[in-house]
C-alpha cells in the first residue's frame, strides 16, 4: 500500500466518521502479531496480514476488515465464529470493527454458561440478559439492571493499549451481514423476549453469576 492510497483513504474515512474505530495508528510488534496467528490457527487463506507503519485500524486494503488482538487475548473470541457471536452482531446490527475490547468477552462467556447448562444459547436468550452501550466511540454489551438476574461478574476493567494492536484479515472470514454504524443512528433496541423469568434456562442460567474471566482453550473448543 503506498502512502499517498493510505493519507488518502483516511482522509476519506475522517469524513465519514462513524462511531468506532477511532484511527488509531498501529502500536506493537509484528512478532507479537505471528505469535497471535499460530496460538490462534489462524488459516492461511484467511489472509491475516500485518499492517504497515503508520497505518491505522481504517486503512485495511478492499476486501480486508480489521480486528483486535484483544478479541482474541482478552475477549476469548474464536475464528470461525460462533453462531451466538454471528447472531447477536446481526440481531443489534453492529460490525464487529465497532464493537470494544470489553464486549466480546461477554457473548463468549453467555455462550459457556449455556452450554455448561445444556442450554442451546440464542440471541433472544442473550438479550435478555445484555443489551448494547454505546461508550467512547465504540459499542459493547451491558448487564440489564432493572428485573433481571445478572449471570456473569466480574467483568473485565481494563486492557491496556488495546486499540492500537490490530490487524487485517479478508472480509469472507466472518460470514455474516454486518452493518457499520452511522454516528447519526440511536443504539440498537430489541425488545426481551416476555414473561424470561418463568423459563427453565433463565433459572439454570442465573442460579449463580460466574465471574467473566479468561477461559481454558479446550472449554473454547467446545463453543466452536
Amino acid at each position: 500500500m503506498s502512502g499517498a492510497n493510505s493519507s488518502s483513504r483516511r482522509r476519506w474515512n475522517k469524513g465519514k466518521n462513524p462511531p468506532g474505530p477511532d484511527q488509531a495508528t498501529i502500536g506493537w510488534k509484528e512478532e507479537e502479531f505471528q505469535n497471535l496467528v499460530r496460538e490462534m490457527g489462524f488459516l492461511p487463506e484467511w489472509g491475516a496480514q500485518f499492517p504497515t507503519p503508520n497505518s491505522t485500524t481504517l486503512d485495511a486494503p478492499p476486501g480486508y476488515i480489521m480486528l483486535y488482538a484483544a478479541f482474541f487475548r482478552e475477549g476469548n473470541f474464536r475464528l470461525p465464529m460462533t453462531k451466538l457471536t454471528a447472531e447477536v452482531l446481526t440481531n443489534y446490527g453492529l460490525h464487529i470493527s465497532q464493537v470494544n475490547a470489553f464486549g466480546l468477552p461477554r457473548v463468549t462467556h453467555f455462550e459457556f454458561i449455556c452450554r455448561a447448562n445444556r442450554i442451546e444459547p440464542t440471541f433472544e436468550i442473550f438479550n435478555v440478559f445484555y443489551m448494547v452501550t454505546y461508550t467512547g466511540g465504540f459499542y459493547s454489551f451491558n448487564s440489564r439492571t432493572s428485573g433481571v438476574i445478572p449471570c456473569s461478574s466480574n467483568p473485565p476493567k481494563s486492557l491496556h493499549d488495546w486499540k492500537h494492536k490490530f490487524f487485517y484479515i479478508r472480509r469472507g472470514v466472518i460470514p455474516v451481514d454486518m452493518h457499520y454504524r452511522a454516528g447519526s443512528e440511536e443504539i440498537p433496541k430489541v425488545s426481551v423476549v416476555a414473561n424470561f423469568a418463568q423459563q427453565a434456562w433463565y433459572k439454570k442460567v442465573t442460579e449463580k453469576a460466574t465471574s467473566i474471566s479468561q477461559l481454558d482453550e479446550m472449554a473454547l473448543v467446545v463453543l466452536v
